[in-house]
């Protein structure tokens, strides 16, 4: 790194550290006045996402030894993802209706909270290009079959979540998420329901979304900003995602670094020109805390306005390509300023590419642990 831009970040980190200092600790923190399920909303400050756990190879799906480190660390809610719903009544709906049961136990039993997250986007976006109406039974014949195991859970442990990253505008969606809602409540009238905002579930999305009248309901937003730095390196996107041609970016980050420029230059000698001023631009405007703030500002804004919580129930950082320690410090980051905006959050993911995991010991990385969950924080 250059001498000019070690200055620089350490520049942005000093002024991160003042705007921390002046924020409420976590403890303070307590879900909106008259939220009808605040025990269950206090729950959810810290927690991770579970993918794979119905995985159909064993051997990949989470073991109870990790879950029970996860939570001797203090993450206290998991997101529990259905990403492969019965779509008919039969013996298939019983075999997985029990899977679901004995899950949802097994987490409660060491003392998780649980949010059910139908994370099927891909069977709702033909329906949904179709309209609300289609949309909405669909998904709503989906949670049909589901209330019943979740019925049985107390409002307190357990919660649902429409539909993950909504493939569909804001206004198909927030129709279909009404009437889904309205549909849900004949079969779960008392569970906390938690609804995101179209698409990629940004703040900035849920900032122009007015809130169901439902009160019982937690809004719930993704955050992986900035993108080029927390997917780079990503691998899933086809041969023209440009994600795969980025490594090594830091973070704290400006348009001087030395990785930057790596990039920059790399980029523009492959012919890749277009995605070389992309990143320049974006870097136009540094990577830093304070931006990361102002997002969680956002949020809070919302909250405070409408009187409902709000979570940002996904954020991680790849972990294929991306500097350890940019991505130790992203994480604290988010964290940080998550506690300091009084914002819940849920670790993306478990132990895939985004993971808690270290891959060599298989359970928690001490590292992310200790940026997200340290035993004390030195900012307040």
């Amino acid at each position: 790194m250059r001498r000019g831009a070690i200055a620089k970040t350490a520049l942005y980190g000093a002024i991160a550290a003042i705007v921390l200092v002046t924020t409420p600790a976590a403890a303070a923190c307590k879900p909106p006045e008259g939220f009808p399920n605040p025990a269950l909303v206090a729950t959810m400050q810290r927690g991770v996402n579970l993918p794979n756990w119905d995985h159909p190879d064993p051997a990949a799906r989470p073991t109870t030894e990790q879950l029970r480190a996860v939570r001797g660390h203090g993450f206290t809610h998991i997101r529990l993802l259905v990403e492969r719903p019965p779509l008919a009544d039969g013996e298939a709906q019983q075999v997985f209706a029990q899977e679901l049961f004995e899950q949802i136990i097994l987490l409660l039993s060491m003392d998780y909270t649980v949010s059910v997250d139908l994370h099927a986007g891909h069977l709702a976006e033909p329906y949904l290009a179709k309209g609300p109406d289609a949309a909405r039974a669909f998904l709503s014949d989906i949670w049909r079959r589901l209330a019943p195991v979740i019925r049985v859970f107390d409002r307190e442990q357990v919660a649902v979540e429409l539909l993950n990253e909504p493939p569909a505008n804001s206004e198909v969606w927030e129709e279909t998420a009404r009437g889904l809602v309205s549909d849900i409540r004949q079969w779960l009238p008392d569970h906390t329901i938690i609804v995101g905002p179209a698409g990629p579930q940004r703040f900035d999305a849920l900032a122009q979304m007015e809130p169901l009248a439902d009160k019982n309901i937690v809004y719930a937003v993704h955050y992986y900003d900035p993108f080029l730095f927390t997917h780079q390196g990503a691998t899933w996107g086809g041969p023209d995602d440009p994600l795969q041609y980025l490594a090594g970016l830091p973070f704290p980050a400006h348009l001087d670094d030395e990785a930057v420029q790596a990039n920059i230059s790399a980029l523009e000698n492959g012919g890749r020109s277009d995605l070389a001023g992309e990143l320049a631009k974006q870097l136009r405007q540094p990577w830093t805390e304070g931006g990361i703030a102002k997002a969680f500002a956002s949020m809070a804004d919302w909250r405070q306005r409408t009187g409902q919580p709000v979570v940002v129930n996904e954020f991680g950082t790849l972990s294929f390509v991306a500097p350890r320690q940019s991505r130790l410090a992203w994480l604290a980051s988010v964290g940080r300023q998550a506690e300091a905006a009084c914002i819940g959050w849920t670790h993306w993911d478990f132990q895939d590419g985004f993971g808690l995991m270290d891959p060599e010991t298989g359970l928690p990385d001490p590292g992310v642990i200790e940026a997200l969950a340290p035993a004390k924080r030195q900012d307040y």
